[in-house]
């Protein structure tokens, strides 16, 4: 990514969150998905069971099928706002990474963060990856949405400029990855995809401009 917009990226987690991310632990992508692809390459061998919240947005699965991955499906009633609750990570037995939404596609409900805590302390604990799509990040009504990095330190995060920034069809999106994993993405990000546009890019560093 363009060093202007990974620092541009590196700085809303301060405006959103209260904390700071380093701008070289950002890595910009090609659109969400393409961070997705990236994620589970850079985490998983084929094989690994990862922890999909039912129900949800179907490419987690598909992507996660399509890499030889097998995704182990926590299903969610009304009963936990349809979200998975840290027992249900703890009683899954052999779990290699776990990605949740929060906000999440399609239910809309959100994580609150004693809970997002709990999930993420367990999957800690457990050895296990967590992955936080955070796209919907800002599209909030009773009180913002909270950052899986204020829990850990390890936890990967996925967002992207398609939805608060309002720049579907950009494809630029970005995720925010533990210092040691930062080289082995971005060798997987120019052998896969090389760059995201880099006119989309400059479009999105002039979205930090018209937030307002």
């Amino acid at each position: 990514g363009l060093p202007e917009l990974r620092e541009r990226i590196a700085g809303l987690y301060k405006t959103w969150y209260g904390g700071a991310v380093a701008a070289d632990r950002v890595v910009v992508t090609t659109g969400s998905s393409g961070a997705f692809v990236l994620a589970f390459l850079a985490l998983f061998d084929v094989g690994a069971r990862v922890g999909l919240s039912a129900p949800g947005y179907p490419c987690y699965r598909h992507i996660l099928s399509a890499l030889g991955c097998n995704p182990m499906i926590l299903p969610a009633g009304p009963e936990t706002r349809w979200m998975p609750r840290a027992e249900d990570v703890l009683g899954q037995s052999c779990l290699d990474g776990l990605l949740l939404a929060s906000p999440a596609n399609p239910t809309g409900t959100m994580l609150e963060p004693e809970r997002l805590q709990a999930i993420i302390q367990a999957c800690d604990a457990r050895g296990i990856t967590f992955i936080s799509d955070e796209i919907y990040h800002g599209l909030t009504y009773e009180r913002p949405a909270e950052t899986a990095l204020r829990y850990s330190d390890r936890a990967i995060v996925i967002n992207s400029f398609s939805k608060y920034f309002s720049m579907t069809g950009w494809r630029v999106g970005w995720m925010i990855v533990p210092q040691e994993l930062v080289r082995t993405v971005e060798r997987l990000a120019q052998n896969f995809f090389i760059a995201p546009p880099t006119i989309s890019q400059r479009a999105a560093i002039g979205a930090f401009d018209g937030i307002d």
